[in-house]
């Protein structure tokens, strides 16, 4: 992604920040970034310094820091001019993503739609789908959710730049889809995830096979629901590792099927690993799974 500088005789020295990104280490990542705020600081290049300061912000945001977070990026509206383009864009995704992570998506929204118009504008493809997809996220109608998705895949499908996005896409708009109840296009787009992962990685995630396996299920498929299901939690089992979300597929593919004495043990082990389970407390249905498991 470009990084707009203005005119300053330090500016070569300045890394590319988006380059020093490792998402599954938000701590490792803000220490990197701000062992080059003091020279980002000292050049003068007030676009790359507010663009520096927005990445911190999201790494505060990831460890769930949100009030340090959104003293970041107080620090970044601040600075920015009507000329800071793409620094409102960044501003404009990180304050929306503080927001929508903490619990706030009604905030995040308009921030989101806004980054999509002005990244847009400026051609930045790489942000403004960021901004899409985040809006579909945030967006609380599902159909909308769906719209916006089928949006950001037209746009990775446009360049072949911006095809890693898929993934992100495929997974959200399944789970959309899930919502509506359209059970055929949540396994359609949950199967695509799942060829993009067998040709990039090797194989598909546990996870993604869930998830189609959930949709052929909830779809009238419990058989073949079954068959998906049974082999990842095989090989699990083979490994000495268990999981309660791959356990509650399992329980309800055989439930579903008709073999309900043989899903209960399945069941019970969801449950006591599933009520450990903070997300799934939250989002989950911990007491079909107490109830079944008798």
């Amino acid at each position: 992604m470009a990084i707009i500088m203005q005119a300053d005789t330090n500016a070569h020295s300045l890394p590319d920040f988006t380059k020093l990104w490792n998402f599954n280490d938000p701590a490792a990542t803000e220490k990197k970034f701000r062992e080059i705020l003091p020279r980002a600081e000292a050049s003068h290049d007030t676009s790359y310094l507010a663009q520096l300061l927005t990445q911190i912000a999201r790494t505060e945001g990831l460890q769930s820091h949100f009030d340090k977070a959104h003293a970041t990026l107080d620090r970044v509206e601040k600075m920015l001019t009507p000329d800071m383009k793409l620094a409102r864009v960044r501003y404009l995704l990180e304050r929306g993503r503080v927001f929508n992570s903490s619990e706030h998506p009604d905030k995040a929204l308009p921030l989101f739609h806004q980054a999509d118009e002005l990244a847009e504008s400026i051609n930045e493809m790489g942000l403004a789908i960021d901004a899409v997809h985040m809006v579909a996220i945030a967006e609380p109608d599902p159909k909308q959710q769906v719209e916006w998705n089928l949006k950001g895949i037209a746009m990775t499908e446009s360049d072949s730049r911006w095809v890693g996005w898929q993934r992100a896409f495929f997974n959200n708009i399944g789970e959309s889809y899930l919502l509506l109840k359209d059970y055929k296009s949540a396994a359609l787009y949950f199967h695509k995830l799942s060829v993009i992962q067998q040709e990039k990685d090797g194989g598909a995630n546990i996870y993604t096979i869930k998830d189609e396996a959930k949709a052929l299920r909830l779809g009238g498929h419990p058989e073949k629901s079954l068959k998906m299901i049974e082999p990842v939690f095989k090989k699990l089992q083979s490994e000495k590792q268990d999981d309660g979300y791959i356990r509650e597929e399992l329980a309800e593919a055989l439930y579903a099927s008709g073999k309900k004495e043989e899903a209960k043990p399945h069941f019970l082990k969801a449950y006591e690993l599933l009520s450990k389970d903070d997300w799934y407390l939250k989002h989950g249905n911990i007491e079909r799974l107490k109830d079944l498991a008798k």
